[in-house]
């Protein structure tokens, strides 16, 4: 997707490390605009799967699910991150690591929501080493459902995420891939 590209190019910082900051557009200062088209492209490419359900997790891919989620006409769901009294006690959980946070914590998601019916995309912001969809992999699977595919607004595709679930027969589809980093600077594949 050229616009994300440019995007990418003209306002993302990159930080310590390969943290790619895009959240003056991406995922906090969010521009709704390109996150509808996003969400349209992404559905685009997974039009022809009959899926059910999108399923992300809190809160990064909020967003960009949504938008996606609205573009195939089905509902979408977020795996959360704390057990609250406006979440059903009966969740499917999983055990998650962020790569960005370096930091572990539970996602759940209601049973009443996600079943042996549901065929689903997983969609998220950025995939880099892949853990919140192998997570996310294991709550569908949990309940018996299916997943279609998993679509990212970014792939970082010097870390091994989409390598991974490439390998285990997931498509996965990104509107824009980082090849790598060099010296301060995003290169795009």
């Amino acid at each position: 997707m050229d616009e994300l590209k440019r995007r990418i190019l003209s306002d993302a910082v990159v930080g310590e490390g390969d943290i790619i900051h895009v959240d003056m557009f991406l995922n906090h200062c969010m521009d709704m605009d390109l996150m509808e088209r996003m969400g349209s492209a992404l559905a685009k490419r997974f039009r022809s799967e009959h899926i059910t359900k999108v399923l992300t997790a809190e809160s990064s891919g909020i967003a960009l699910a949504c938008f996606t989620a609205k573009a195939l006409g089905v509902p979408v769901l977020y795996a959360k991150k704390f057990q609250t009294g406006y979440i059903d006690p009966d969740v499917y959980s999983v055990d998650a690591h962020s790569f960005s946070l370096d930091k572990s914590y539970t996602l759940r998601v209601s049973k009443r929501y996600l079943d042996s019916h549901d065929l689903v995309l997983l969609v998220d912001d950025i995939l880099s080493n892949g853990q919140t969809m192998l997570s996310l992999l294991e709550l569908v699977s949990k309940a018996g459902g299916e997943v279609a595919g998993v679509g990212v607004a970014i792939e970082k595709a010097m870390r091994e995420g989409g390598r991974v679930l490439r390998r285990m027969g997931i498509r996965v589809e990104a509107l824009a891939a980082v090849e790598r980093i060099e010296g301060g600077r995003i290169i795009l594949a």
